[in-house]
């Protein structure tokens, strides 16, 4: 996540039971039925195919807390992961404390912010994974990153890119927060439900995502947290234009993580760019 929020927002605290994953889930029943709706079921799949397919290492932009970098140190690749939040760093060093040595020894972390992103090394594959991208909230700062990616990539490298498909999104937004899905904390064990919803687009094509949390605790007490951040959804050949500027070009758009073909009513827009100079 490479949103400029605080280290105690809700949406940082709940990220880990928000966005499980399958091998990395404290509590595998986080990993549920909604992590379809919400594109997180494959998306590790494709990503381990494509890190094979460049030999590594591998940079993951906006990495969180690891849930895609871990799977790809554990399968044996070398990974740089990228996020700006200290605490979302912090949780990711937290899940790497359960991995075996030589996994965690495959993973370095860098506090950084992706829009002036400047490392050392140059990679044959970087990964901006699970609407990333959108978490930034202006069209300069999303060019910005997507140049940043195309400046860390070896000549003839690949950016993988997730991204919401915004044609299938309300422009109106929702009435009010409904019941999203009901998961455990993956600090404490507490059950919680998340009630989410969203704005309506606003003229500068930016959104409103917010909600609250109620957990339960042992006691039986409820604790309501509410959250509210923004993200910007890409149009297609919105995207195009960044890649293009960037000296990447579009290899495959599609509308999943299985090589779905992309629709006007795919969720996904899971795109791979070549570096061509």
């Amino acid at each position: 996540m490479n949103a400029n929020l605080p280290d105690d927002h809700a949406s940082i605290r709940y990220y880990d039971s928000d966005y499980p994953g399958r091998e990395t889930s404290r509590y595998p029943e986080n990993f549920d039925g909604t992590t379809i709706l919400q594109g997180l079921a494959y998306d590790v799949e494709r990503y381990l195919e494509l890190a094979a397919l460049s030999g590594g290492p591998v940079l993951e932009l906006c990495c969180g807390t690891g849930r895609v970098a871990i799977p790809l140190a554990r399968a044996g690749f070398q990974v740089t992961g990228v996020d700006l939040s200290a605490a979302m760093l912090e949780h990711c060093r937290e899940n790497l404390e359960r991995e075996e040595p030589v996994v965690t020894q495959r993973i370095t972390l860098e506090q950084a912010d992706t829009t002036q992103l400047q490392l050392g090394t140059k990679f044959p594959l970087a990964i901006m994974a699970f609407n990333s991208l959108l978490c930034l909230t202006d069209f300069a700062s999303q060019r910005a990153a997507v140049a940043a990616a195309g400046r860390q990539l070896l000549p003839d490298g690949v950016l993988a890119l997730d991204l919401m498909n915004p044609l299938v999104l309300s422009l109106q937004g929702d009435t009010v927060p409904k019941p999203f899905f009901t998961r455990r904390n993956s600090q404490n064990g507490n059950l919680y439900t998340r009630f989410a919803a969203m704005g309506p687009m606003q003229v500068d094509q930016v959104q409103e995502l917010f909600g609250w949390y109620d957990e339960i605790g042992p006691d039986g007490t409820v604790r309501r947290s509410p959250y509210s951040m923004y993200w910007k959804p890409v149009f297609r050949y919105e995207i195009e234009l960044m890649l293009d500027a960037a000296g990447l070009v579009i290899e495959s758009v599609e509308g999943g993580h299985r090589k779905e073909p992309f629709t006007t009513q795919s969720r996904k827009m899971f795109i791979l760019a070549r570096k061509k100079f």
